[in-house]
């Protein structure tokens, strides 16, 4: 089946799609994705142009590529400066904070970011005011987690309910670290980032009754796994903009020992520091080594259809590691935003501004499966 590509020229955008981190796992298969779905013209930034010389050849679809080390100031305008549009992929997103942004906000230039969080959101709310003069348009959090970890369950709640009394939700992924990864995990659990023990009760963050990690059954390729619940500030926001009830959110772990490592990182970060650790856990591959990479959402979601109880199960399934998938979902977001960046300017997290049906679509249409199940309802119908 032919692709259907967007054409630029029909939508009133000028410049270039600039890409950050072009040479990175989630920066490559971003530019391959927008290659391959896109007719937009890209502009590629890395800090080691003889990687983009020989992962890239300048194309009718990529015009340039160019050096940029973004601690340099002069570099990273001067890129900034001759886009439409930049998407940031370089990390490790603690160390790259919002260097990047202030940039763009410099050059009255759009962002989008598949990282980032509650501190980059803080900043860049900070200065909505300059952005929206700008009419600028700033999305974060565009990669899988967060990201397609709060859209996926709002184009379930949309599409099957009128009101959830509870959602379960399992996020899995096997495959090798990359140092960004590795760093932002190390600092996420230095920095506290998510409650862990919690769950969602009542719109209230609550401690979990049993504070033992327990072991599931989900659905291959995930097999059994370690479930450890934990509720982050994307998740928990998603929830209360759509009211649900009750919400738990697991990290998913192949076996103990993963669990184990995670909990020793504080004690091992005080005497190697967090760069070094970081390195020594680049290239480590996390899950069952015996299987090939896999990204996995699993959910289930309990509420009234039509006055009908009804229970749905969802699953996403990508065959490769979180770092691709992360690139395929910026990708995604630049092409939806074609069609709003006229008209919207502000701050947001991608699941605020982005819609979900879209998403998913366009999701689907590059090798990201998702389904649902009606697993039982009793009276009325589901349309």
């Amino acid at each position: 089946m032919k692709k259907e590509k967007y054409n630029k020229s029909s939508l009133n955008i000028e410049g270039y799609i600039g890409i950050l981190g072009a040479t990175g796992s989630v920066g490559k298969k971003a530019v391959k994705t927008l290659m391959e779905y896109t007719d937009y013209k890209l502009l590629l930034g890395s800090r080691d142009k003889n990687k983009l010389d020989k992962m890239f050849d300048v194309s009718e679809s990529i015009k340039e590529y160019v050096q940029v080390d973004i601690n340099n100031k002069v570099q990273l305008e001067e890129f900034c400066s001759r886009c439409n549009i930049v998407l940031n992929c370089s990390g490790p997103s603690e160390i790259i904070l919002d260097k990047v942004a202030l940039a763009c906000i410099e050059q009255g230039i759009h962002y989008v970011d598949v990282s980032g969080g509650e501190k980059l959101y803080d900043s860049l709310k900070n200065k909505e005011e300059i952005i929206k003069s700008k009419k600028l348009l700033f999305i974060i959090a565009c990669g899988v987690y967060p990201g397609l970890t709060e859209i996926y369950p709002m184009y379930i709640i949309k599409k099957y309910f009128d009101f959830v009394n509870s959602l379960k939700f399992y996020f899995t992924t096997q495959g090798k670290l990359s140092f960004s990864s590795a760093y932002d995990y190390i600092c996420g659990i230095l920095n506290k980032v998510g409650k862990g023990m919690k769950y969602i009760n009542r719109g209230c963050i609550t401690s979990v009754d049993n504070n033992k990690i327990q072991e599931y059954n989900l659905p291959e390729p995930a097999g059994s796994r370690y479930c450890y619940p934990i509720i982050n500030g994307e998740f928990e926001r998603m929830c209360k903009n759509n009211n649900i009830d009750k919400a738990y959110f697991y990290n998913t772990f192949y076996n103990r020992e993963d669990i184990e490592n995670a909990m020793s990182i504080i004690k091992d970060s005080k005497r190697l520091g967090k760069d070094v650790l970081a390195k020594t856990m680049t290239g480590k591959f996390v899950g069952d080594s015996n299987h090939r990479d896999f990204t996995m959402i699993y959910m289930t979601c309990e509420g009234i259809k039509d006055n009908s109880e009804i229970d749905i199960e969802g699953k996403i399934l990508y065959q490769g590691a979180g770092n691709d998938i992360s690139g395929i979902l910026g990708a995604n977001v630049i092409e939806i935003i074609m069609d709003i960046i006229q008209n919207e300017c502000g701050v947001y997290y991608v699941a605020d501004i982005i819609p979900a049906d879209i998403f998913i679509d366009k999701m689907n249409n590059k090798g990201i499966m998702s389904c649902e199940t009606i697993k039982e309802f009793e009276e009325g119908e589901i349309l």
